[in-house]
């Protein structure tokens, strides 16, 4: 059996794993398609990037919620709520609008545009700045066959400076990801996704060890349970 100390890290390491899991997004995509003038998608989203912990790597159960509403056929209303980084006294919310220029037809894709705000508020003591935004432009791709549905996309987060500690960094945080998702019943869908969070950003050189690609971002399953209102 490892050392307590060693054990207990990862709650150590948690603040610097939440700020990369707000910065990407972290939430299956659920803005696939228009829900509608009027109606109204609710959802839950559970899952994060992998990190070195207790002798193995899990998973980080990163937990958001959020609803999708239909402003016009072609127009989604959208809003996320991050419930997992409140016991770290840090609150993130993250709203926008996404356009559909593209339905699908054959082999071309529904494409979703999303443009959205990450907003970031801390309230722990201390704290020179208690609020932050950064903007967040999203393109989803999606083909659906029967009650299944493929896509692909990127989030591309903008930072508003570069980190103190290295004035070269990128004021971009791009995170691909690529998913599916499966209808059952007349109302509830089943969505599974990996996600590439910031996949331009070296992780090779952080305190946090996670499963990257060639040292770079980190890879992250995503599971979102979705019902239509």
């Amino acid at each position: 059996m490892k050392p307590q100390s060693e054990q207990v890290s990862i709650w150590k390491i948690l603040p610097t794993i939440l700020i990369l899991s707000l910065l990407t997004g972290c939430a299956a995509r659920t803005n696939l398609n228009p829900v509608g003038r009027g109606n109204l998608n609710a959802n839950v989203s559970v899952g994060g990037p992998i990190v070195a912990a207790f002798g193995t790597r899990i998973p980080v159960p990163y937990i958001t919620a959020g609803a999708n509403y239909g402003l016009t056929d072609n127009v989604n209303l959208t809003g996320n709520l991050h419930l997992f980084s409140l016991a770290y006294k840090i609150a993130g919310l993250n709203f926008g609008i996404s356009t559909f220029p593209v339905r699908q037809d054959g082999f071309k894709p529904t494409i979703g545009i999303q443009q959205s705000l990450l907003i970031l508020s801390s309230f722990k003591s201390g704290v020179d700045i208690r609020f932050r935004a950064y903007p967040v432009s999203s393109a989803s791709f999606a083909w659906k066959y029967k009650k299944i549905t493929t896509y692909n996309g990127l989030d591309l987060t903008t930072l508003i400076s570069s980190p103190d500690y290295d004035n070269e960094a990128s004021r971009f945080i791009m995170s691909p990801f690529l998913g599916f998702r499966w209808e059952f019943g007349s109302r509830n869908r089943l969505q599974l996704e990996l996600k590439w969070h910031g996949a331009n950003i070296r992780s090779d050189q952080l305190a946090v060890k996670y499963n990257s690609i060639g040292g770079y971002g980190a890879i992250a399953p995503l599971v979102s349970l979705e019902r239509k209102y």
